[in-house]
């Protein structure tokens, strides 16, 4: 990531379409057709895999709010949005979903802080999206939703310095603190030592896209999320520069604690249900924070050992963490 953030997003339009309580069928917008089919046909299919479980309603009832963001690694196009569990007038289940489609130069450029800058725009089209499903009158919200644009106030330059500024101060124990993770059974560690031993194989067979998604944590305060977020994505757009990738991120309350979840080929039908079905998730996505593994790969991989000793260290801050990580994995 450079640190020139020229990077602008551009002709951004806002789309929104699923079941409401207001309503007795589908709502949908006006704009955003073809977009909207395309999320559509994935939804459905993912639905029709969760009707094959049992308890397929308690999970999909208890499930929260889901940020997802879908961009492609050389693609010029990206689609920023929130989906929520609803159902009709007629208690007939399917997610609603708003969202707003831009164009940006680079990709690439734009993924790590991509949290912290669509940041205040989902924190906006989340409020809206929670309020249609619960309101019986969504004619105002609706046509808001129909004009939800991106923060025209956004400073990328500010942006970019005050994550830089984020991982000159912070601490691998404090990231572990602000996890959650002090005293769990998994650790920072192994974590970021798992994400690059995964990952490290996409640097030669970049033209095969991970068939599996991962999972990692997030803060469960909201004010620490989005640099949380840029920091794990950040160690993982290491891998990515070679490959036509069809990245998804979706970050929700799953199962209970917050996720980071992270797909690289596309949004298959398995990763709506994996959202949903903790036995499609355990089948579907790898867990980094189960890593303990590491250890073995560590100690017969010269080329990182520096980076797992480095780790050991819980004032090593997260920049040096990164710039290691990347030496290690990647030779840059």
């Amino acid at each position: 990531m450079s640190a020139g953030y020229v990077m602008q997003l551009k002709n951004p339009s806002s789309l929104y379409f699923g079941k409401i309580p207001a309503r007795g069928d589908f709502v949908k917008s006006a704009a955003g057709i073809k977009v909207i089919s395309l999320i559509d046909n994935w939804v459905a299919q993912g639905m029709e895999m969760l009707l094959a479980e049992p308890g397929w309603k308690n999970y999909y009832d208890s499930a929260g709010i889901i940020d997802f963001l879908f961009i492609g690694t050389h693609k010029k196009h990206g689609i920023s949005g929130q989906m929520m569990p609803s159902k009709d007038a007629s208690s007939r289940r399917f997610p609603f979903i708003a969202a707003t489609l831009f164009e940006l130069d680079d990709a690439l450029e734009f993924l790590p802080l991509s949290g912290l800058i669509l940041e205040r725009h989902g924190n906006h089209l989340r409020a809206l999206v929670q309020h249609a499903v619960k309101t019986l009158d969504a004619t105002d919200v609706l046509a808001g939703l129909n004009e939800v644009q991106l923060d025209p106030e956004a400073d990328y330059q500010q942006i970019g310095d005050a994550y830089h500024a984020y991982l000159g101060a912070t601490s691998l124990d404090g990231m572990t603190k602000s996890l959650g993770l002090a005293g769990a059974d998994t650790s920072l560690r192994h974590m970021i030592m798992a994400l690059g031993y995964l990952l490290q194989p996409m640097l030669t067979t970049y033209s095969i896209a991970p068939q599996k998604g991962l999972s990692l944590p997030l803060p469960r305060d909201p004010s620490r999320l989005a640099l949380a977020k840029s920091f794990w994505l950040d160690l993982i757009g290491t891998f990515l520069s070679r490959g036509e990738l069809e990245l998804s991120i979706f970050s929700c309350t799953h199962f209970g604690n917050p996720k980071l979840i992270m797909t690289f080929n596309g949004v298959p039908p398995n990763i709506y249900r994996a959202l949903f079905d903790e036995q499609a998730a355990a089948e579907y996505l790898i867990d980094i924070s189960q890593s303990a593994w590491v250890e073995e790969c560590a100690m017969q991989d010269l080329s990182t050992i520096k980076l797992s000793s480095y780790l050991s260290h819980g004032d090593l801050t997260l920049k040096q963490v990164v710039d290691t990580f990347r030496q290690c994995f990647a030779g840059l």
